[in-house]
Order: structure tokens, then sequence, then C-alpha cells
């Protein structure tokens, strides 16, 4: 059996100092624990470290031949360990929204590639609530997700906020409008996000608040499948910006939705109990600052966005 680092830590330090008690004192443990600790060191390498008097503590021969050495070990286990503080992990398991997995999540992992080649992202995309699950399970490092109640273990940290707009096919008849308000949509078969999504959640507050009440004919978790039903003529829907078709989409268009406008808060999830990595410190600085150079239309970076980066900014 060898010495442990503790016993070349307790070593170096009464060595320096010169005392049992300053040393003691430096190592936060009691004097007779290190004074056991120094003599298991000495038994196990079978020398005599240290001569101790009633006055001082002097090196003997042979500790004086290992203090350096021993300074040495701890100084490169410092070093290493300071290293890998700095250095992000090697992989991290990171989930998005779909919407956002179109928008700007391509730009996040470009940016962190460049920066951090040696670092793998394993991405995987679903709703809010399989986000919140996959944070809450250990299962996912970070995710990009809308605000969900009810979750006291996961933190969200605001970077976003996406408005509502109505989705439709080119020939409905409020595709003639510029703009739409909800009481018009809301007269049409409207298909919507279930209960208990971010989507959902947004809306529902906002009608609430303007004395609206939403009566869907379907509800449904991915807004590909949302789009697809009213691709169909089943009904119109409203989609955060990000969600929405591309302008250029062959049947279906978008018109802003306004009494009331709505937005949702989109940002970033970790878990709250656990003390995040370089690696996720990392990520998370560079979807804040992909978000806040963003010029996607329908989406806002959140009010206090450049001051947090201000503020991390050497």
């Amino acid at each position: 059996m060898t010495p442990t680092f503790r016993h070349f830590a307790a070593f170096a330090r009464v060595a320096r100092l010169g005392s049992f008690a300053r040393a003691a004192e430096a190592l936060g443990m009691s004097q007779p624990a290190l004074s056991q600790s120094i003599a298991q060191m000495e038994l196990l390498l079978g020398v005599k470290l240290l001569q101790r008097t009633t006055r001082a503590v002097r090196l003997t021969a042979e500790g004086e031949v290992l203090l350096p050495r021993a300074e040495a070990i701890l100084a490169s286990v410092e070093e290493a360990v300071a290293l890998l503080r700095e250095r992000p992990s090697l992989r991290l398991s990171v989930g998005s929204l779909p919407s956002l997995a179109r928008g700007f999540l391509a730009e996040i992992l470009r940016h962190h590639r460049e920066r951090y080649p040696a670092t793998q992202l394993a991405v995987t995309d679903g709703t809010s609530e399989v986000l919140y699950a996959g944070i809450e399970a250990g299962q996912l490092d970070l995710a990009i997700s809308s605000r969900l109640r009810g979750h006291a273990g996961v933190t969200f940290l605001p970077v976003l906020r996406e408005r509502f707009k109505l989705v439709l096919r080119r020939d409905h008849v409020l595709a003639g409008s510029e703009t739409v308000t909800w009481r018009e949509a809301l007269a049409h078969d409207f298909i919507a996000f279930p209960p208990g999504s971010g989507g959902h959640a947004a809306m529902h507050d906002a009608l609430d608040r303007a004395g609206l009440v939403l009566r869907p004919v379907m509800t449904l978790a991915q807004s590909n499948t949302m789009m697809d039903m009213v691709e169909a003529g089943v009904g119109v829907t409203a989609l955060p910006a990000l969600g929405c078709p591309a302008p250029d989409h062959r049947l279906l268009t978008t018109r802003p939705l306004v009494a009331p406008v709505v937005d949702r808060d989109v940002g970033i999830l970790r878990a709250a109990a656990a003390t995040p990595s370089a690696a996720m410190l990392a990520l998370q600085e560079i979807v804040m600052e992909c978000v806040a150079g963003s010029a996607l239309p329908g989406m806002t970076p959140d009010a206090g966005l450049r001051s947090r980066l201000h503020r991390r900014a050497p």
C-alpha cells in the first residue's frame, strides 16, 4: 500500500508551516487526526519524515528528500483538476423543441463545434413535457424549451420570447386579412396544443384574460402534425413564430394574431439541484449569444439576455 493524496497534502503542509497546530487549522482537521495521518504515512514508507520537538517540527533527511517531490505531486493533481474544470466534458445530452431545431439550433451546434471540437453533443427533440422529464430524470444535461409550471426541480433561464401566429391555408377566407383577431380565428375550426403543454398554457392564459374561450376541434402535441391537418383543410391553428411554415410554403401561410397578442417564453432548462459543469455553461453561453444575435421574425431576445452576456464578457 502506498500513501494517498491526503497523506502527501498533510506532510507538505506540516513541513512548510513547521507546526502541527497551524497545519491542522489550515487543513480543517483536528491535530490528533493530522498526527495520525503523518504516522500512517511514515509507517507505509518505513522511514521517519518529521522530527517533532517541544518547540518546532523539522524535516528528517528522508523528509528533505520527499518534500519537493510531494509538492510536485500536489501541484500536478491541482493542475489536472483545474484543467478538467475549465475544459468542457467530452459529451453532453441536449434537448430542443422541434420548432427551435428548425430555427437556430443548427447555428448553435455550428458555433459549439468550432469552439469545442472535442466535445460531442447528443441532440434530441421533443415536446416541453418530454424535455422537462428528461432533465428531471437526468437523461438530459440541458434543454431549450418553453416554460412549464409545476417543475420545481428544473431551473428555467429565459432567453427569448416568440409570438404566436395564425397558420392557415392560402385559400382560407381569413388569408385575405393583414391581421386576424383571436375572436375571428376561434370562429373557425381550431386545432390547438393539448392541456399541459407550453403552447397551451401561453394561449389559455392570454385568451382567458381577454375573455375568450378556446374550444378546439382537436388537440395535437407536434407542430408538424398540426400543420399537416391545416394543410388537409381540417382547420386553422396558432403556432409560435419559429414553428410556423416557411414564407414560400406551397399551401400554407401565416397572419399576425391580435386582440390579444400572445407570446411564449423559451429558455434553457437544467436540473435545479445540480451544479452545472464547465461544458454546460459553455453551451449555455453559446445559446445566449446566438439568440442575442438572431434576427428571426417573430422572435425577441429576453430583456435581460444582453446584460447577462455583458456581465460574462472579459
